[in-house]
């Protein structure tokens, strides 16, 4: 069937995208696909821009004319120039009258096309309706919306732990001979979607964390590939054009025969590899000084008395837990990209053991040398992740070492508090016991100062003294001021014998609670040994009370006194 080929079935049914496209041509069920557009469908708002404003699609298609490699770039901003490039006709059957859209364009032997954002975090440059009419017109395998729909408009980075591969593969038997069709598509294909992560600074200095999400479908037969980038930024695509330019390694762009072909499909692979790859050694540096810069003097200057220290603040424990949680998201991101590269490794090896295959004899050194490539781009990987991993644990151990030391600046704080309470505590009972000593005293003599009691007999200008008078007052105060002291006495043992049983009460259920802690230790321990449990809470408060003897401030009272 030569070309224009009719795709009027596809085109109307492309907004349905990837449903329209059907278990045959995806090899899911209407219900997994159903999801599919419903997801793609819920994101939108949040996933595309609304309007033909800034809209932008690269495409750079490579094909083989003759001898010679032409390469050629397009910037579509809009979906009618989309249409225009894939070579997406319309016109009217002149017998039914019915629209008729048909594609009248070969698929070059390498296309990339790259959708992309501003940013890592604003919407892409791209309608749904063309992703849609993109993604259905190169039926798209549904799997790649898993990665595509984790861009979009975010106020904080979204699914940056999230990693993945998917692949779906079709070859034909051994011994069959199959023929391509008008487009250059034969149906025997291998397709996968994968996503990668990457660290580069933002214009301030501030260090980010990039999302990539990566499809790739190459047929066997035609040796034609389709490459679908999603990115924020155009530093990927970048890549790409400068990989496919003619300043590029010519085995990266030979396609004179499929074998090539596929050899040169290889090439994008470790390209986004490599890129995956970049700065995360400056990265994980950059957290190493900022942790050593923070908290070196907490390990090397000593806390003794005498020595001049640093006083440390919340602020610094929470500078520390920042850090720390940056060290275990680059392992997870840096774990993640060495999952989806083993996936990637494994496919391949795993083509090389698939009797249909058909390059798994004349291009097995190749595929072992893209194998041996990403071992060592996985090598740097795992180093960076053991850097990170040592970093966790350092900083961890010096925000505990933090804590503490601001544990016991709070304490020293706490014990003179304490000190200078006790000491107040000191002078406002000998106050109190020299007031209780006066105040019978006091209270009599001003008694027999009033009218109630006369001694003094008229006549006497200069005053006479009274035996009696004395001995009155003697016989009043003194009984008086035992009867107070006696009072206060019982009263301050009321007192202490009631702090005392506090004491015991909390002791009693903070020992309650060390049992039960010491338990639950016992069922939870890991390979036979018990798990570190942190104290209870109150236990320094506990160990000051025991020591203390449960002295209350008239000892020190009694001992100031004596």
């Amino acid at each position: 069937m030569p070309l224009p080929v009719d795709i009027s079935k596809l085109y109307d049914t492309r907004d349905e995208y990837p449903s329209n496209l059907g278990p045959g041509g995806t090899g899911m069920n209407f219900s997994a696909l159903d999801g599919y557009q419903s997801t793609l469908k819920a994101t939108a708002p949040d996933l595309f821009v609304q309007d033909g404003d800034g809209v932008e699609v690269k495409f750079r298609d490579v094909e083989l004319e003759g001898d010679s490699i032409v390469r050629t770039k397009f910037n579509a901003h809009s979906e009618a120039k989309v249409e225009s490039w894939l070579g997406i006709l319309q016109h009217s059957d002149p017998v039914s009258n019915n629209k008729i859209v048909a594609a009248s364009k070969k698929d070059p032997k390498s296309r990339m096309i790259y959708i992309y954002a501003n940013n890592s975090r604003d919407k892409l440059r791209v309608q749904r309706s063309t992703v849609a009419l993109i993604f259905t017109y190169h039926q798209v395998m549904p799997e790649y919306l898993d990665f595509f729909t984790c861009f979009g408009l975010q106020s904080t980075p979204r699914d940056v732990r999230f990693s993945g591969f998917r692949k779906r593969i079709t070859l034909p038997k051994r011994g069959i001979t199959v023929a391509e069709d008008p487009l250059g598509r034969s149906g025997y294909q291998y397709q996968m979607a994968y996503n990668l992560k990457g660290i580069s600074t933002t214009e301030e200095g501030e260090w980010s964390i990039r999302n990539a999400a990566f499809y790739n479908r190459f047929d066997i037969i035609s040796g034609r590939s389709l490459w679908v980038v999603t990115k924020g930024r155009k530093d990927v695509y970048h890549r790409y054009e400068e990989l496919t330019s003619e300043d590029g390694m010519e085995e990266d762009i030979r396609f004179g025969t499929t074998d090539e072909s596929f050899v040169s499909s290889l090439a994008p692979h470790l390209s986004f590899a490599s890129w995956s790859n970049e700065d995360w050694r400056g990265y994980v540096r950059r957290l190493e000084e900022a942790v050593n810069k923070e908290s070196k003097m907490a390990k090397l200057v000593p806390r003794d008395e005498g020595h001049q220290a640093k006083n440390y603040q919340s602020s610094d424990v929470r500078r520390m837990q920042i850090w720390e949680e940056q060290a275990s998201e680059v392992v997870i991101v840096l774990e993640g990209n060495v999952d989806v590269l083993v996936s990637l490794q494994q496919f391949f090896r795993g083509l090389l053991a698939d009797e249909r295959f058909p390059f798994r004899d004349s291009c097995a050194d190749e595929i072992n040398d893209f194998a041996a490539n990403l071992d060592t781009i996985m090598r740097d990987m795992k180093n960076n992740i053991s850097r990170a991993r040592a970093l966790m644990r350092t900083t961890a151990d010096r925000k505990e070492l933090i804590k503490q030391y601001r544990a016991d600046d709070e304490a020293d704080r706490m014990r003179r508090l304490t000190k200078n309470m006790e000491q107040e505590a000191i002078v406002v009972r000998i106050i109190t016991l020299v007031t209780l000593v006066y105040l019978p005293a006091t209270f009599v003599s001003t008694l027999f100062s009033t009218d109630i009691v006369k001694y003094q007999e008229d006549g006497y200008p200069d005053g006479k003294y009274s035996q009696t008078a004395m001995d009155r007052w003697l016989q009043v105060t003194v009984p008086l001021t035992v009867v107070t002291l006696f009072a206060a006495w019982c009263a301050n043992r009321w007192a202490t014998a009631k702090a005392s049983d506090t004491v015991n009460a909390v002791e009693r259920k903070l020992e309650s609670i060390e049992d039960e802690k010491l338990e639950r230790a016992k069922d939870v321990g890991f390979g036979g040994s018990l798990e570190q449990l942190p104290p209870v809470r109150g236990s320094r408060i506990m160990t000051w009370l025991r020591g203390s003897g449960g002295r209350s401030s008239w000892d020190h009272v009694g001992t100031a006194v004596a």
